[in-house]
C-alpha cells in the first residue's frame, strides 16, 4: 500500500510541475498576443514596411525597378497601401485572438489539473501522518 501511495503522490509532483512550466509557457504566449494586438503593424514579420505611405512606396519603387515592371501612380499606390495595411491589421487581430484563446485555455485545465493534483498529494501526505 506504501508502494502504491508513493507512486500516486509521484505522478502528482510531474503533473503539479508540467502544469506550472505549461501556465508559464501560455502566459508568456498571451503577453506576447496581447503586445502585438496593441501594435499590430509592427507585429510579426510581413514582406512589406506599412508603417507609413512613404516606406510602403520606396519599397514598391525598388521592387518594380529591379523587374522594370509597370509604376503605378500615387492613387493606385495609395489604395494599395490602405488595403495592405488592412490587411495586415485584421490579419493581426485574427492571429493575437487565436492565442489569447488557446492561451487562457490552455492555463485555466492547467490551473485545474494544478489544483487537483495538488490536493491529492495533499490527501496521501495526510494519510501518511496519521499511519
Amino acid at each position: 500500500m506504501e508502494k502504491k501511495q508513493k507512486a500516486i503522490q509521484v505522478y502528482a509532483i510531474i503533473i503539479c510541475i508540467i502544469s506550472v512550466i505549461t501556465i508559464l509557457i501560455s502566459l508568456s504566449s498571451l503577453v506576447s498576443a496581447l503586445i502585438d494586438r496593441g501594435d499590430p503593424l509592427y507585429a510579426n514579420n510581413y514582406e512589406l514596411n506599412l508603417t507609413s505611405f512613404e516606406n510602403f512606396k520606396m519599397e514598391i519603387l525598388k521592387s518594380t525597378q529591379k523587374d522594370q515592371a509597370y509604376i503605378p501612380n500615387d492613387q493606385t499606390l495609395h489604395k494599395m497601401y490602405e488595403d495592405a495595411k488592412a490587411d495586415k491589421i485584421n490579419l493581426t487581430k485574427h492571429q493575437t485572438h487565436r492565442t489569447i484563446v488557446v492561451s487562457s485555455l490552455i492555463t485555466f485545465f492547467c490551473i485545474i489539473l494544478f489544483g487537483t493534483h495538488w490536493w491529492i498529494i495533499k490527501k496521501i501526505s495526510k494519510e501518511q501522518l496519521k499511519n
